[in-house]
């Protein structure tokens, strides 16, 4: 439940390791995917930048399908070794990239190895009881707090990286509960934390490429830089936040 107890911090409770960790039959509540590099950044950015919605396909390949039948949707797929999208597609999975497209009022079709199987395997083996929800440290404040709020059980899916532990969907694990728990984060504890998502996937990661280094400076590691809370609806991530800004009021991470 959301705030029955605020003197203790429910992670264990509520942590789902990894997407294979996930029940054939989910348990009824709310499940928040935390995927942080980078499909739960990227839903975040593209719906504060004002994409209507995000679709969520079963498979890598349906995105051409679903803008065939919804003019104007943009569609990501993988990149190339330049940080560009695979032919065909107009971005990929980078919060920092499509700070450089015009989303506004449009949907969107995307998925990912991680982040975006795991919202597809919730809401294939959920029923109506199963509510889905896309969280990261960058909306950890916002969604936590709005969890809080309804009084449903709550599970923290970390995606995991390809059947792997990741470390950074943990730590964005952790901070949502807190929040959920109503028991906010010292200034210092954040800052600890964001040590921790800087060098998560090794302590090159983030000087791969100028696009790798702002999608980890700039929104794995902005702790609480957005208040967009997406939840799946159908097939489709929509803002449910109660207090949702037109882009041009959204505050945008630092460069």
């Amino acid at each position: 439940m959301g705030h029955v107890d605020t003197h203790h911090n429910r992670l264990d409770d509520r942590l789902i390791e990894r997407c294979e960790d996930l029940p054939d039959e989910p348990d009824p509540g709310a499940y928040v995917v935390i995927d942080t590099m980078h499909f739960s950044n990227t839903v975040i950015e593209l719906l504060a930048n004002g994409a209507t919605s995000v679709h969520v396909p079963d498979e890598r390949g349906q995105e051409f399908d679903y803008r065939a039948s919804n003019r104007g949707t943009l569609i990501a797929g993988g990149k190339t070794d330049d940080y560009e999208p695979e032919a065909g597609y107009d971005f990929f999975n980078s919060p920092s990239y499509v700070q450089g497209m015009d989303v506004d009022g449009r949907p969107v079709s995307m998925t990912s190895t991680n982040g975006g199987r795991t919202v597809s395997t919730l809401r294939e083996r959920g029923g109506d009881t199963v509510d889905v929800y896309v969280g990261a440290p960058l909306n950890a404040r916002a969604i936590g707090t709005y969890l809080r709020e309804h009084e449903q059980p709550v599970f923290l899916v970390s995606a995991g990286d390809e059947g792997e532990i990741a470390i950074e969907d943990h730590v964005g694990a952790t901070l949502i509960s807190r929040y959920l728990d109503g028991i906010a984060p010292t200034e210092t504890e954040i800052a600890l934390y964001r040590d921790q998502l800087e060098t998560a996937n090794g302590p090159e990661y983030a000087q791969k490429n100028e696009t790798r280094r702002r999608d980890v400076w700039n929104y794995a590691m902005n702790v609480n830089g957005r208040n967009v809370v997406p939840r799946l609806s159908d097939d489709t991530l929509v803002r449910t936040d109660p207090r949702h800004r037109s882009r041009r009021h959204a505050r945008q991470p630092a460069d």
